[in-house]
């Protein structure tokens, strides 16, 4: 069997790894995981021993009980992709310490496809052909064929990883997806001038603005005029946000709805027929990504934009990450199965 499997369902997932790890010979199996899937992974596979990525650098356990008669389990560790962030140096050195490793997650990489490199490094640091991922990154030219190609193209890719990863869909996101356009009215534009001048006299650095200017747009009243109408449809539905906060202010403005934030995401998301992106991610937008996985097919995807400079730049920055996630899947999904 391969080391690496991507997959949307959480059985696959789970039957994956007992597969793997019924074949592979080993007596124990460790198993790291983010924190919130802990409990229902421990329904899936009550033989492995869980360890979650929050915890790892508090502990030395998989480092004192590492040996040749244990296979180590990455779940979804494509979300620690910053090599020098303390739990990925921690994670690449525990990697380091076992001889059988299997990697299962809902896509190849986050944030962008110049990340790839990082969760596949725990695996094998050669499958892209890149010892370090700075090299990786820079995307350089390569030979495929007779052809002069990128590094990131997403062909020479997918026939890098084919010898090492499966998949099992060909579009991680294959809904029907629509884009509620929520224009601000004269008074919101001309506020928001207001404070977008101010933050930029009071910051020196982008990230503070870009989370004010966000949060201050995502409760304007011009965007939940445009939710109201969507909240009327019969159906089930999921409004999801980055605060807790602000799904307080949506319950009172809207009794009765269902609103989440992003690390809401408890696998029950197939009770829904209309999921609402109704603020854009700010950080951490693979949180989103689970939310995608665990929707059926015919879930109607709604992803709230209004006509703010930093709500187009998120909106922007969303669909470029799954635009190249859907591409190398795809190329991948193809590759694997000629």
């Amino acid at each position: 069997m391969k080391k690496i499997f991507y997959s949307k369902s959480a059985d696959a997932r789970a039957a994956y790894v007992r597969s793997y790890f019924n074949q592979c010979g080993t007596r124990k199996m460790f198993y790291l995981i983010p924190k919130k899937f802990m409990e229902d992974m421990s329904y899936r596979l009550p033989e492995a021993r869980l360890f979650t990525y929050e915890d790892v650098t508090k502990s030395n356990d998989l480092f004192n009980e590492a040996n040749e008669e244990t296979l180590l389990v990455f779940d979804r560790s494509a979300r620690y992709k910053m090599i020098t962030n303390n739990t990925f140096v921690r994670l690449s050195r525990i990697a380091s310490q076992y001889k059988h490793k299997v990697m299962i997650d809902i896509v190849p990489f986050t944030s962008g496809v110049e990340y790839l490199y990082s969760p596949l490094a725990f695996i094998d640091r050669g499958i892209l052909g890149y010892q370090h991922w700075y090299s990786y990154r820079e995307n350089n030219w390569e030979q495929q064929g007779n052809n002069r190609v990128r590094a990131h193209d997403f062909d020479l890719l997918a026939a890098k990883l084919a010898e090492h990863a499966d998949i099992d869909y060909a579009d991680f996101l294959g809904n029907q997806v629509v884009t509620v356009d929520c224009s601000m009215t004269k008074f919101e534009a001309a506020e928001y001038k207001q404070l977008r001048d101010r933050m930029f006299e009071e910051n020196k650095t982008a990230s503070p603005i870009i989370t004010t200017l966000a949060d201050w747009t995502n409760i304007r009243e011009s965007r939940y005029a445009a939710l109201g109408s969507l909240l009327t449809r019969p159906g089930n539905t999921a409004v999801y946000t980055n605060l807790a906060g602000h799904n307080k202010r949506l319950q009172k403005r809207f009794p009765g709805v269902n609103a989440k934030s992003f690390y809401d995401t408890n696998g029950d998301e197939g009770q829904y027929d209309r999921v609402i992106l109704f603020e854009t991610p700010i950080v951490r937008g693979y949180l989103f990504l689970d939310v995608i996985a665990n929707v059926r097919p015919d879930c109607e995807i709604y992803i709230f934009r209004s006509d703010s400079t930093v709500d187009r730049m998120l909106y922007k920055r969303v669909f470029e990450e799954y635009n190249q996630i859907n591409a190398l899947a795809s190329a991948l999904y193809r590759e694997v199965r000629q």
